[in-house]
Order: C-alpha cells, then structure tokens, then sequence
C-alpha cells in the first residue's frame, strides 16, 4: 500500500487532472465549432437543402393542397398540375432564411405567387370561355391559396428557435474561444512543466484520443440504434429537412472525431519515439 502511494504522487494527480480537463475542453471546443459549422450556419443549411428533396417534395405538398382548394371551388383539376414554380419556391425559402439567421421578422411575400396565380386564372377563366365572373370570389380564391402557400414555405419551428439561434451564436464563440485558451494553456503547461517529454505527450495522446472517442460515440450510436428512421415531423418535406440538417451534423461530428483520433495517433507515436530515445 505504501508503494502505491508512493507512486501515486501529487505531481501524477496533477498531469492526470489537468489531462482530464484538456479532454473536456476538446470536446467542448468540437461541439460548439460544430454547431457553429451547421445549426448556426446559413450557408450550411441552404447547401443542406439544395441537395436534399426539400424542394421537390414542398412544390408537391402545395400542388397537393392547391389541388383540394381548387376542388373546392369547382375548378379542373387539371389547373394546378405544373403551376408551382420551384424556382419561386426556393427563392421565398431563401428570403426566409435569410431573414431567419438575421434575427428579421419572418415573413414569407406571395407577390409573386399571387401575380401567376391571377394570370393564370384569367387564361383558364378566358379558355373556358367563362361569363359573369364574381371579382369577389376570384379575390377570396386567391386569398386562400396564398395562405396555403405562405404556410407550406415557413418552416415550422424556426419562429420559435430564432432567439435561441441568436443566444447560441454568442455562447458557442465564447466556449470556443475559452475552450482554446485553456487548451494550449494546459499542453504548455505539460509539456514544459515535465523532465520527461514523453510522459508530456503520453498525457497529450491520452487526451486527444478520449475526447475523439467520445465524440465518436454519440454519432455512432444514433447511427446504430435508428433513431432518425423513427422520427417523423409533420410533413414529408419538413422530416426530409431536419433529418438532412441532423444527418449533415452528425457526419461533420464524424469527422471530428477521426481527426481527434489521428491527432492522438500520431502523438502516441511521437510518445513511443521519445521513450525509446529516452531510454538510450
């Protein structure tokens, strides 16, 4: 028992310590870089949806409840089949991302909806050779449909969240920075507070290596156990969403990880260089 205690000196409580909290701030520097690279991030989250079927399954949806409106007002079928412009559509999804990440009131405009809406109504109106038109009717028609389109563009949730997205900007460059600062205090004070430069390292490697790991683990194990097959949110197009924004997340957490994990690779194999060169 005296042994142990001998071994087991102040000095090692220490290392071992401040190694312990070099891997808290690893990670907690990775999570706030990778919020910053992907929630908070608007260039993130439109490559997001470009490359997703965002769009095509929203111009769906609204084909779809343009299609029961019409019905109900005894228009053919027929009339809105191809009439959503996906080009439009992105361009008012964007404008509402825009103002979104800018902390703007979130307002989604159907000028332009509401212009092709009416020309096409005119020509439809004129083909069928309609008579004794009601201007009141065809403005309530109208009315209608830009709601419908108005809401299938926002994105639900995002009002709700837009002040806490401003708060996380703020927080997560904080952690960041203090995450930083206290890192390379902690390798400085390793490395040139140690006789022996590869226990240094050995301290480093063991760092590194934890928190790749454990950032690792919480990716892999979404991955494994399915979880974002079973989510479900409201509409087709708003699961496709969010399920990319988590998917594109959790592979840059991946990402992260392996870089930790070379990093602490490399520093093992700096620390096994150092130990056989110590031992000369």
């Amino acid at each position: 028992m005296k042994k142990l205690f001998k071994k087991i000196s102040l000095k090692r409580v220490c290392y071992a310590l401040l190694s312990f909290i070099l891997a808290l701030t690893i990670v907690a520097g990775s999570v706030s870089m990778i919020i910053r690279l992907t929630f908070l991030n608007k260039g993130f989250l439109s490559d997001t949806l470009n490359s997703s079927n965002y769009y095509s399954d929203l111009c769906v949806e609204i084909t779809d409840n343009l299609t029961d409106l019409g019905d109900a007002s005894g228009l053919d079928r027929s009339f809105f089949e191809s009439f959503v412009d996906e080009v439009l559509v992105r361009k008012n999804v964007q404008s509402y991302i825009d103002n979104f990440y800018a902390g703007k009131e979130l307002v989604v405009s159907t000028a332009g909806f509401e212009e092709e809406l009416r020309s096409a109504l005119n020509k439809y109106i004129e083909n069928k050779k309609i008579k004794n038109v009601n201007e009141k009717n065809i403005d309530y028609f109208v009315a209608k449909a830009c709601k419908i389109y108005e809401k299938s563009v926002k994105i639900t949730y995002f009002s709700s969240i837009q002040k806490l997205v401003s708060k996380l900007n703020t927080l997560t460059t904080v952690i960041a920075i203090i995450s930083v600062l206290i890192s390379a205090g902690i390798v400085c004070l390793l490395l040139f507070t140690n006789e022996w430069k590869h226990k240094s390292v050995r301290y480093l490697y063991t760092s590194v290596s934890a928190s790749g790991l454990f950032l690792l683990s919480f990716p892999l194990g979404v991955y494994l156990s399915g979880t974002l097959g079973r989510l479900s949110i409201l509409s087709r197009s708003l699961s496709d969403m969010y399920l990319s924004v988590l998917r594109g997340a959790l592979n840059d957490l991946i990402v992260f990880s392996a870089v930790l994990l070379v990093v602490g690779i490399s520093l093992w194999v700096v620390h096994n260089h150092l130990r056989r060169k110590a031992a000369i």
